[in-house]
């Protein structure tokens, strides 16, 4: 796989889940949340977490379309790993609160994310030089 390419499908993803909550929190919270009702600071918390993931998804996107510039791609996803890895941290963090399987559940879902970040890494450095 071209790892160029895996980094371009995530930051669409990120986009696309970002703009997805940051406009429509409410009701995404609403639905994961069926025994209870979201207070709006919890609905600004996950808008705003939604534009960061937007602006995060946006800016790399931006740097992939550089073929100067592959440093620049390499870190934005530094950027994305450092902040995977500190929503594990987070979570286990939250372990008592969440009990150990719903802390367990929220510090594997980034796992997968940490795993693809760590290959693009990998991959790109290989391309310094090359265009996209």
């Amino acid at each position: 796989m071209n790892p160029l390419r895996l980094v371009r499908v995530a930051a669409i993803a990120r986009i696309g889940i970002g703009t997805a909550l940051a406009l429509g929190a409410g009701p995404l919270l609403r639905a994961s949340l069926r025994d209870e009702t979201p207070s709006g600071s919890f609905i600004l918390f996950a808008r705003t977490v939604g534009i960061r993931d937007a602006l995060f998804g946006l800016g790399c996107l931006l740097s992939t379309l550089d073929a100067d510039g592959p440093e620049e791609t390499r870190r934005w996803v530094r950027l994305w790993l450092a902040n995977e890895v500190a929503d594990v941290v987070a979570a286990a963090a939250m372990a008592q609160r969440l009990g150990g399987a719903g802390a367990a559940t929220a510090a594997s879902l980034p796992l997968p994310l940490i795993a693809a970040d760590i290959w693009a890494l990998r991959h790109l450095a290989g391309e310094r030089g090359q265009s996209a």
